[in-house]
């Protein structure tokens, strides 16, 4: 049985049809039994905008800044639990500083940045990517790098990404991988995306940077895009989850 859905907001609900909007909305209003989780690579204002702007359903609770932060109930009280693990492991002056001599880096916008994420903005290469990673570890820094959209750069606490607060959560409802579904559309969804027994919606609007995910047995593929293709991806797996509980 499905309990919880997670969803990536820009590009994965957002971006399609208000009628698809509607009718995942509707749909989960009628199945009670499942906690709806947005996991986003925005901030929590930024999400917080982003949500406002169409009948998108009410989160339980929001993953933003690429798994950094959790917070809970429409409320969005910070889950303080998490948020103290990431304060240990994470040295922002030293990550800005390794960083500091590389003149490639792009833009990094106030508004994308994070208590424990570090955003830029701007196309990479792949030697310019590895020379990233070179800087970090030469100054002893181990961090979680993501780039999606070939365009965005997060830097976050080693570990650390949306699956890693997806598993945060699980504890908390004790819930099995087994009983939630995870729909995305780019790189920064695909740590979720691959959690070893989850199941997995890849929306048909996806980056071709994760069109390789479709060949997993725990990737259904929508027809549909966006919102209407997280619901149609739902409805996949709760029909494969009922037909495997009764045999």
């Amino acid at each position: 049985m499905i309990k919880m859905l997670v969803c990536d907001f820009d590009g994965t609900l957002d971006g399609g049809s208000s009628h698809g909007v509607n009718q995942l909305s509707d749909y989960l209003a009628d199945q009670t039994d499942i906690r709806f989780i947005i996991a986003t690579g925005r901030t929590l204002p930024s999400i917080r905008v982003g949500l406002a702007s169409n009948n998108y359903p009410k989160p339980h609770s929001i993953i933003s800044d690429v798994g950094t932060r959790i917070h809970h109930n429409h409320s969005q009280l910070p889950d303080h639990i998490w948020h103290n693990q990431l304060e240990a492991s994470w040295n922002k002056s030293k990550v800005e500083l390794a960083l500091a001599s590389l003149n490639f880096m792009g833009e990094r916008l106030e508004n994308h940045q994070g208590d424990y994420k570090i955003t830029f903005e701007g196309k990479l290469s792949e030697p310019q990517q590895t020379l990233i990673g070179l800087s970090l570890k030469s100054h002893g820094l181990d961090v979680h790098l993501t780039y999606s959209h070939d365009w965005y750069l997060d830097i976050t606490p080693k570990g650390v990404n949306k699956a890693t607060a997806i598993r945060h959560l699980l504890q908390q409802h004790d819930l099995s991988v087994e009983e939630v579904c995870v729909a995305g559309d780019s790189a920064n969804d695909t740590s979720m995306l691959t959690i070893e027994g989850v199941n997995s919606i890849l929306v048909a609007n996806h980056y071709p940077e994760v069109a390789h995910l479709s060949d997993r047995e725990n990737v259904y593929t929508s027809t549909a895009t966006h919102a209407a293709g997280v619901l149609e991806g739902l409805k996949y797996w709760q029909k494969r989850a009922s037909v495997n509980k009764h045999l």
